[in-house]
């Protein structure tokens, strides 16, 4: 006779399992210890086999256990993507979307995943400059939405995340110690540059531009090199860097305000969905959640905006 898993039933096995606890599970579950106890028993019921080694602590699965709870956490997570993609409002047609090339990298990836999985019909034009060209476009209407950071003196649009500057460097080289200061930094007109070459002005700190691009992942190449220090947000710093600051006489960076833009009047229902997907993934705040031990299904409904 042919037998079905009942997702119920794996869903209590993986909180278990992810909480390290039953009385954790059964929390996050809103059930009692005891249900959640019953649940795992009538699942070993089901499938022939124990799935927990048996007052053990911590608690540990047997090898059938193990292979079952990979099953579970992809039928779990098949589920909420079948019932995301029903309630997702149809989309089609061509957005264009303005980015400069270090939020592409930090922020992109995971939002654009996303999106095309959410809205395939969606044609996605990703165009990178600075910020000030960027809003300038989409100022214009020749963009339906741009990230960019806030530029002075032009305060429109969306505060998304405020981040602080810092200098940052390869853990594995000393380009600090060069004077004058070698700096890989984006072209005249972009933020980062200005408040870098103020702060090292005011200082009185000798400094080169020793490279200059749009691209992000060339001036990585310089500063992962040794060849040069640069500006980033903190929390895009690449973990084969390191931030560097008073101990390396390096002076004190100001905020950054990244802000999302729109092109006037309305907009079309795929920019329009494609904004909030990018005010969900930029204000994402891993910090916030203070509980570990959360499922990812649940975790993705915790994070909390900054």
């Amino acid at each position: 006779m042919l037998k079905y898993l009942d997702l119920t039933l794996l869903q209590a096995f993986s909180a278990v399992m992810d909480s390290g606890s039953f009385t954790r599970a059964a929390q996050y579950l809103c059930r009692t210890q005891s249900a959640v106890s019953m649940q795992l028993r009538k699942l070993e019921a089901l499938t022939g086999h124990p799935l927990l080694e048996r007052g053990s602590r911590p608690i540990k699965l047997t090898e059938e256990g193990e292979v079952l709870l990979a099953y579970a956490r992809r039928m779990l997570r098949l589920n909420e993507d079948a019932l995301a993609a029903l309630n997702q409002p149809f989309a089609e047609g061509h957005v264009r979307l303005g980015m400069p090339d270090d939020y592409a990298h930090c922020f992109l990836p995971a939002v654009l995943t996303r999106f095309a999985h959410a809205y395939p019909r969606v044609q996605l034009e990703v165009i990178g400059a600075l910020s000030g060209e960027l809003l300038d476009r989409v100022e214009a209407g020749n963009l339906d939405v741009a990230l960019i950071t806030r530029q002075p003196n032009r305060r429109a649009g969306k505060i998304l995340r405020r981040e602080r500057l810092v200098w940052a460097g390869s853990r594995q080289h000393f380009a600090h110690e060069q004077d004058p200061l070698p700096l890989a930094l984006f072209p005249e007109g972009c933020v980062f540059r200005a408040h870098a070459l103020a702060a090292l002005d005011a200082q009185a700190k000798p400094w080169r531009v020793a490279y200059s691009s749009q691209s992000f992942a060339g001036g990585k190449i310089a500063v992962s090199g040794g060849l040069a220090l640069t500006v980033v947000a903190q929390s895009m710093v690449p973990p084969e860097w390191r931030i560097l600051g008073q101990d390396e006489q390096l002076p004190r960076l100001p905020e950054i305000e990244i802000a999302l833009h729109r092109a006037p009047g309305t907009l079309p229902m795929a920019a329009s969905l494609l904004e909030t997907q990018l005010i969900e993934g930029v204000r994402l705040d891993p910090g916030s959640l203070g509980q570990d031990w959360m499922p990812d299904s649940l975790r993705a409904r915790q994070i909390a905006p900054q």
